[in-house]
């Protein structure tokens, strides 16, 4: 009888799949850096729509991944083509985001390794994915 072999294919030292997670167009970094309070409220409206978004999403499971314990990351943001958004300006907004969700951990160089921006399909207004890295 053959001994049993492991992969690193296999749990615990699999990789964890990526993570999409839909969300509204983001106000652009133009209006939100402003000093109004019109800005403060744009940010907020949606932060809230996000909200939603995840929450109907919460069927997939959406790990945080540093409890997955990938300390490193890539992220690909894809923003509609129908965006109004220069592709600059709409990143600021999702970063910090996708931390208060801990989606990631921190957007620092130590965790954060990669960043590709591009236009494409992003049915609700952006996908990101959360690619972990090595």
């Amino acid at each position: 009888m053959d001994a049993p072999t492991t992969s690193f294919a296999d749990p615990p030292f699999a990789v964890p799949p990526n993570m999409v997670i839909d969300l509204p167009t983001p106000p652009s970094v133009n209006r939100t850096r402003k000093l109004d309070f019109s800005s403060l409220r744009a940010t907020n409206a949606w932060k809230n729509v996000a909200n939603a978004y995840v929450l109907a999403a919460k069927g997939r499971r959406l790990s945080p991944l540093r409890l997955l314990k990938v300390p490193r990351f890539e992220l690909l943001v894809v923003f509609s083509e129908n965006s109004k958004l220069d592709l600059d300006n709409g990143l600021k907004i999702v970063i910090d985001y996708l931390r208060k969700i801990e989606a990631i951990e921190d957007d620092s160089p130590k965790h954060m390794r990669r960043l590709v921006v591009e236009f494409g399909h992003a049915p609700l207004g952006v996908r990101v994915t959360v690619r972990p890295c090595a």
